[in-house]
Order: C-alpha cells, then sequence, then structure tokens
C-alpha cells in the first residue's frame, strides 16, 4: 500500500465516523440497583506530549479516593491509562514524563510509509509497566487503533501491550504503520480521539472523558508537518458527536498552548491536567451519588 492508497483509506475512516455519528444513539448503562456503587471508565484521549496532562487528572481522582474500574485509551491516552491499570503510581507516571524524550519513542528512518520508527515504545513499555499482557492488568484496559486496510477502528483488550499501544500511537505520515494480523494499523486518535464507546463497553456506569484537542484557532502552519497535523484534527472532530454523547462527563485540560512534542514542560502539563479535573470535581461527585431507595420501599 503507497502513501495515496493509505490517505484514501484515511479518508474512508472518517467518512464512516461522519455517518455513524449521525446515525448512532447513546448506549445507556442498565439502571442500578439502590445503593450500588457507580462503576467509573475513563476515556482517556490523544495528543502526544500533551496527554501528560491526563497524569494530572488521575492525580487528583487519587487524591480524592475516587476509584477508576476500567480504562479505555488512544494514542498517548493508551500509554497513560496502560501504566496506570498495570499497578504503575501516578508519582512514578510523573517521574517518568520528567525524563521523557522523543527518543524513547522513535527513531529515524526512511520509508515511504513515515518518518520514524515507533519500536522503542515497546521497550518503554516494558520497563515501566507492571504488566505486559492485558490478561495481567489490576483493572480493564481497552487500547483503540485504526485499521487502514478495513478503515475502520480496533479495539485491543487481550495480548500483548506494546504492541498494541505502539499501533495505537502510530501518528501517520511520522511513524511507520504497524503490522498485526494482516492489517496495517494506526493511531487511533483517526476513528477514536477520545475512546468514551471503549470504556463504556469495558462496562463503566459513568464515563469520564479527557479531551486534549489540539487545534489552535487562527494561527497559520508553519510547516508540512503542522499542515498534516492541523488536517487530521479537523478531520477528526467528524467523530467528535460519537464520543460526547458517550460522555457522562467530559474534562478539557487547556493545552493548546503546548506544541505536540513538549515533553520537557511536564509539571505544567500534569498541573493544567490537574486543574481541569479539580474543576469538575463537583460535577463527578454529583454523578457519584448511589442510586436511592424509593419512598415506599424505604419505609
Amino acid at each position: 500500500m503507497d502513501s495515496s492508497e493509505w490517505l484514501g483509506k484515511l479518508g474512508q475512516a472518517v467518512e464512516r465516523l461522519r455517518s455513524f455519528a449521525r446515525a448512532r444513539p447513546r448506549r445507556r448503562p442498565p439502571p442500578q440497583a439502590p445503593g450500588a456503587r457507580r462503576r467509573i471508565g475513563l476515556a482517556l484521549g490523544g495528543g502526544f506530549a500533551r496527554g501528560l496532562a491526563h497524569i494530572g487528572a488521575l492525580k487528583v481522582l487519587e487524591e480524592n479516593q475516587i476509584p477508576v474500574h476500567c480504562v479505555a485509551g488512544t494514542s498517548i491516552g493508551s500509554i497513560i491509562g496502560g501504566a496506570y491499570a498495570s499497578g504503575v503510581s501516578v508519582a512514578e507516571m510523573a517521574a517518568v514524563a520528567r525524563r521523557i524524550r522523543w527518543k524513547d519513542f522513535g527513531s529515524w528512518t526512511v520509508s515511504w510509509r513515515g518518518l520514524a520508527s515507533n519500536q522503542r515504545l515497546e521497550a518503554l513499555v516494558r520497563r515501566t509497566f507492571r504488566a505486559l499482557r492485558f490478561e495481567d492488568l489490576k483493572i480493564p484496559l481497552a487500547v483503540v487503533a485504526t485499521d487502514l486496510v478495513h478503515a475502520q477502528p480496533v479495539v485491543f483488550t487481550e495480548g500483548e501491550l506494546g504492541v498494541a499501544i505502539r499501533a495505537s500511537c502510530a501518528y501517520p505520515g511520522l511513524f511507520l504503520p504497524v503490522a498485526v494480523n494482516g492489517s496495517l494499523l494506526v493511531d487511533g486518535v483517526l476513528v477514536s480521539a477520545v475512546p468514551a464507546e471503549a470504556a463504556r463497553d469495558l462496562g463503566a456506569d459513568i464515563v469520564v472523558s479527557v479531551s486534549l484537542d489540539n487545534l489552535r484557532n487562527h494561527l497559520e502552519p508553519r510547516n508540512i508537518a503542522e499542515i498534516w497535523a492541523r488536517a487530521l484534527s479537523i478531520a477528526t472532530r467528524a467523530a467528535e458527536p460519537v464520543w460526547r454523547q458517550e460522555s457522562d462527563l467530559v474534562v478539557e485540560p487547556e493545552v493548546k498552548q503546548f506544541d505536540w512534542d513538549d515533553f520537557g514542560r511536564a509539571d505544567e502539563l500534569i498541573a493544567a491536567g490537574e486543574q481541569a479535573m479539580h474543576a469538575k470535581l463537583p460535577a463527578l461527585r454529583r454523578l457519584l451519588e448511589p442510586a436511592t431507595l424509593p419512598r415506599a420501599a424505604a419505609l
């Protein structure tokens, strides 16, 4: 598949999402028994370095003793979500985030399919995560990628974490697609910028979506990389109605001022995630209020 062919596949995937967004009704979880504890599912969106804001959002949940029952991640959200699901503490993630740089993700190469390989991501997973397979995680995890061959989402919930995360993070044009079971997979942001639906499928009663919209409106792209990134961001907005209607709460850290590779500003990004989640705590607590018994049953 040459570059023009897989660009065509991307267009097909986006068009399918537009149709899906118009036609798909929101799914509601079944009614809970009175007094039952509600299950929170986190949907962590893509955004490359901006995704370090997810660490701040998780930190606020932990500090307020709000448990997370399952996580779905796209792109950088799959890395942060996978680490958390494997048992890596928020403090450990923050420490790794302060040291991480481009070399931990990719290495430059020469190919018609991309400028770099993200093979190094598997090594990052091996040295950071507490588990290397979905089956060994402490809480359920879903990782979303895009199938270029069939122009549709692929949701990983079993098998090796390293391969799934590499596929979910294979930003098209920058990283080479990842071959899995006869398909070429790229970044999940194309089909699920925020994987709220995947979190719901894991059994979440309440889906908390963390979105890292990276469009800087009214700013002219400076180079071909920024043109490509902006074009993809505009295209993926077509799917926004899908994930928003699946979300019970949307958290949107203010990250537009950060560049895609601003890993050196980890503390600022984490703080942005903290601030955004703090602002949503009252709404989240209202969602967590247990179902009450009917008056007649309580008497």
